[in-house]
């Protein structure tokens, strides 16, 4: 474990590729850390608001973030300037993700937008409105990241989870309404999906047919605050209430709702904030401002 001891809570995470750099949320800062050792490296300074959502671009060498502040920035890690701000939307940013290596940028925010930015002019391209309410979280449902892909798929406070293509503002692809907040999703392979709820279901989903979840998996009654994929057969999820686990492909295809593969301990019922899962090691973030790392 390593105290990273930043003066606000660690709301959220990323770790680079190859585990060497973290970057850590710190109020309106973000602490840039050694994998290894948790030693800070850097501070980040720029944002006027709290930072709510840090990626590492595919390099490890440029970091994106994203704060209440309504402003999108990237970072070089090397030398700690932001040479870009991306400004447009009109509530806080809540999640990122990109595509074709980080030449396009996707954000989503809490004024119920998703937007794609081309970074090198800076230009927001799309604008997609899945008119749901605030979006808690997004993501590119290709692995690669490929430009090719272009669908993001949303989580949403009403309880929506959308996938959108991101060329045709108007293709709204695939639907699922839940019966309680979604706080998080990911992609779990080429047709399925995985999202978390404020009530705890982590709910399975084909993209060709999402009137019925293929699963719902439930460990507790606590929100599902974070959910991530190291590869095409499990998924991470971390709870509000410290809980952390893992379901496996073939569990989520299961009805038994008591299923998961492996559980972390540790976090002494501390709330989950960010779970990171790359190459075999697992990292959290939790209230407690303890950085995690375990190797699975």
């Amino acid at each position: 474990a390593h105290k990273i001891t930043p003066k606000n809570n660690p709301v959220s995470l990323d770790i680079t590729s190859s585990g060497a750099l973290g970057a850590v949320t710190d109020g309106k800062d973000v602490l840039v850390f050694e994998g290894k050792t948790g030693s800070v490296r850097r501070t980040l300074s720029g944002h006027l608001a709290d930072v709510d959502c840090v990626k590492f671009f595919p390099s490890s060498k440029v970091l994106l973030t994203g704060g209440s502040d309504m402003c999108i920035k990237i970072w070089s890690i090397e030398d700690g300037t932001c040479p870009v701000t991306l400004k447009g939307h009109k509530r806080g940013i809540t999640a990122l993700d990109m595509v074709d290596r980080g030449k396009q940028v996707v954000s989503s925010s809490l004024d119920g937008t998703i937007k794609v930015w081309l970074c090198g002019t800076q230009e927001c391209l799309t604008t997609i409105s899945p008119q749901s309410g605030a979006i808690n979280h997004i993501q590119i449902l290709e692995h690669d990241k490929s430009v090719s892909s272009k669908l993001v798929m949303s989580a949403t406070e009403t309880g929506k989870l959308t996938v959108h293509s991101i060329e045709d503002t108007n293709t709204l692809l695939s639907q699922y309404q839940h019966s309680s907040e979604l706080t998080s999703c990911t992609a779990f392979s080429q047709h399925l999906m995985v999202a978390g709820s404020s009530t705890g279901d982590v709910i399975t989903l084909d993209i060709r047919n999402c009137s019925q979840p293929v699963s719902v998996h439930k460990r507790s009654n606590s929100a599902v605050t974070s959910a991530r994929l190291p590869h095409v057969t499990e998924v991470w999820c971390g709870q509000k209430d410290g809980e952390c686990y893992t379901l496996n492909s073939d569990t989520t295809l299961q009805s038994d709702t008591t299923l998961s593969d492996t559980t972390l301990s540790g976090g002494n019922c501390e709330e989950i904030y960010s779970v990171i899962a790359k190459d075999g090691v697992i990292s959290t973030s939790t209230r407690d401002r303890i950085i995690r790392r375990y190797e699975v």
